[in-house]
């Protein structure tokens, strides 16, 4: 049975936004927050550092407003 993982938010890249899940239960992962790079507010609390993460208030912004 799959287990379906949670959308934390998005990555950022030159061609264009990427869901970011979080890890799969079990995953051995860093304890680093992953914060936006746009309001640096925590979007997870492992998996970082991440310097391409936007959170979804941020997503739903215009660019010019980010």
């Amino acid at each position: 049975m799959t287990e379906e993982r949670e959308h934390i938010g998005y990555t950022e890249r030159e061609e264009g936004y990427y869901k970011l899940y979080a890890p799969e239960k079990g995953s051995i992962v860093t304890q680093a927050f992953i914060l936006c790079k746009y309001c640096n507010g925590a979007i997870y609390t492992c998996m970082g550092p991440r310097y391409d993460a936007v959170c979804f208030t941020c997503y739903k912004k215009e660019p010019e407003l980010r």
